[in-house]
């Protein structure tokens, strides 16, 4: 067999991209105006696909959000449903909709707040959320941090139960939307030893409108029947309102992506080891131009952990253009390499999401290029090195946003995103 010439092997490489495989799937309904999904692969390759609805619109929370976007066009308020989808096929096919929370159960969230699913190694399916709670004390609107499971594989929900503690804490004066206090933007993850992890941002800790948050979590060690007490495992440097991601390395232990301020109001993304009390003390930021903002972004920071390498993506807004950006570590998170743009030729880019599959990377993001907003996607290499050129993602006609993926055992990736008031879903294969 004749030897392949050096270039010939690098041509190929450069060509690695994942391919969408087949017509995308709806799972939501069009009686839902739905956004924000996330996306699950268990141990027998079973898919959940978790999104918002827009919930009752006669309850005091959801008219409290109308009033206040009539009069200043945008609301910190929330008042949704939540729901999921189970594929038993590999995704070729879904079930009907299942809804997760309770008649008395308000979920809040937004695109970039959005709730968290996870399987579990047995099979359970695991749910985080925030909520919409009173402080029956202050008399006033909290949101706490949520949880429920499915032990039958998402036909049926446990009543949920509330992770967080409600404090005496009233900082309504300077939280946008009037919350007495908050444990949202939050993240969940199932560890390759089956402890559940749900970790949130909460504001306790805060004593002002200019201080920042604090990372609170609880862990489950025996498939989410039973949670441990609440620890603060980042104290009071944690940008509010930008989404927490947690992943784990082959050992179970957990890593934190997080968006840290720093002196001069930074707002750059770090990510932190667990230490052996399960704190993370130490963070490292993934670099990139210095962004000063004197307020919260809203952004998340995506990551995927493989063996040494830690992978993240976020969206900068001191970059030109503004956009999602791409780094690499690949010494256990000790440093990152200086981030590149995922998508060097867009107007803007946002809302990204990471899966390691295989011995690649798939990322995957939302951007305008000409026209409305579209996902986009791209390969990396095991060093975080760019394989190939974005990618539009094969969809209809139309906005497609909010992108969500997740690694399938079968070496393919699925996807998700938002296109309009639906959910979609489709397999994406590395070609």
């Amino acid at each position: 067999m004749p030897k392949v010439p050096a270039c010939l092997l690098a041509l190929i490489a450069g060509a690695l991209s994942f391919t969408a495989m087949a017509a995308p799937i709806a799972v939501s309904t069009p009686d839902q105006l739905a956004l924000a999904p996330d996306i699950a692969v268990g141990p027998k390759g079973e898919i959940a696909i978790l999104w918002l609805a827009k919930g009752n619109p006669d309850t005091p929370e959801a008219k409290a959000a109308a009033a206040e976007r009539a009069k200043s066009g945008h609301s910190h308020r929330s008042s949704m449903n939540l729901y999921v989808a189970v594929s038993k096929d590999s995704g070729a096919s879904f079930s009907a909709p299942v809804r997760v929370n309770r008649d008395d159960d308000e979920v809040w969230g937004f695109a970039v707040s959005r709730p968290r699913v996870a399987w579990g190694p047995g099979g359970t399916l695991h749910v985080a959320y925030p909520a919409n709670e009173m402080q029956a004390k202050l008399g006033k609107s909290v949101l706490t941090a949520r949880y429920t499971r499915s032990t039958d594989g998402g036909m049926t929900f446990e009543a949920p139960r509330r992770l967080s503690t409600v404090t005496d804490s009233d900082l309504s004066s300077v939280i946008h939307g009037g919350f007495a206090s908050v444990a949202a933007f939050g993240t969940m993850g199932v560890a390759p030893n089956g402890y559940v992890h749900v970790l949130w941002i909460d504001t306790r800790d805060m004593k002002s409108g200019g201080d920042n948050g604090s990372v609170y979590g609880v862990v489950s060690r025996d498939d989410g029947a039973t949670f441990g007490p609440e620890e603060r495992l980042a104290a009071g440097d944690v940008c509010p309102c930008c989404q927490i991601n947690v992943a784990f390395d082959a050992k179970s232990r957990p890593v934190l992506a997080s968006r840290q301020v720093t002196a001069g109001n930074l707002r750059a993304s770090a990510v932190g080891r667990a230490d052996s009390a399960g704190h993370f003390t130490t963070r490292v930021s993934t670099g990139g131009t210095p962004w000063h903002l004197d307020g919260c972004p809203l952004k998340p920071t995506a990551m995927a952990v493989q063996g040494i390498h830690i992978y993240t993506a976020a969206h900068n807004g001191a970059d030109t253009p503004p956009g999602v950006m791409l780094s690499t570590s690949n010494d256990g998170g000790k440093t990152f390499a200086t981030p590149f743009a995922a998508h060097p030729g867009a107007q803007v880019s946002d809302a990204p999401a990471l899966a390691a599959v295989g011995k690649h990377v798939l990322v995957a993001w939302h951007a305008k290029t000409e026209g409305p907003r579209r996902v986009y996607y791209r390969t990396l290499a095991a060093s975080g090195a760019a394989l190939g050129a974005p990618v539009e993602l094969a969809a209809g006609e139309g906005s497609t946003q909010a992108p969500a993926l997740a690694a399938r055992p079968d070496g393919r990736a699925q996807i998700a995103w938002q296109q309009g008031d639906l959910i979609y879903t489709t397999a994406l294969d590395v070609r």
